[in-house]
């Protein structure tokens, strides 16, 4: 029986780490949840990263890869075309920490663990201006004034 029990957690660690599986990743947006233009275009943005390895517009779309340390954001501001297509790839090398982005058509909140990368699809709003972006999760001391960014629609 433990060895059934070993064999079966085993299997379970292997499938988490490569993302087949999702049982301890509860509230974190997986790859597979994006459309299918947003998968090919994260995929081809992570197999020929750009020279400046923030961001680049792939057939439309806008992949933003983002590192969240545990008092700011990097990048911090992110430009977009009113109705475009965005993709965040989260990383977190520290603390369990996210973005919280409230847009006219919806509200984004995503959490990152430390190790996992998380991904967040969403269409910039068709309006120009600025939106704020927040840290959901307590990162440390002042975090709620220091951690905050901006999506600029132009």
């Amino acid at each position: 029986m433990l060895a059934i029990i070993l064999g079966y957690f085993s299997w379970e660690i292997v499938q988490i780490q490569t993302g087949a599986n999702v049982s301890f990743r509860y509230g974190l947006p997986l790859y597979s949840g994006m459309p299918k233009q947003a998968q090919e275009a994260v995929s081809y943005f992570e197999s020929h990263p750009p020279s400046n390895h923030t961001s680049e517009v792939i057939n439309g779309i806008l992949v933003v890869n983002m590192t969240i340390y545990q008092y700011y954001y990097s990048p911090n501001v992110i430009k977009a075309q009113p109705n475009q297509q965005v993709v965040l790839i989260l990383n977190s090398p520290q603390v369990i920490t996210g973005i919280y982005l409230r847009l006219p058509n919806g509200v984004i909140n995503v959490n990152a663990v430390p190790g996992i990368p998380s991904y967040a699809y969403f269409v910039s709003p068709s309006s120009q201006g600025n939106y704020t972006w927040y840290e959901p999760e307590y990162a440390g001391y002042a975090f709620s004034t220091n951690m905050t960014g901006t999506l600029e629609v132009v």
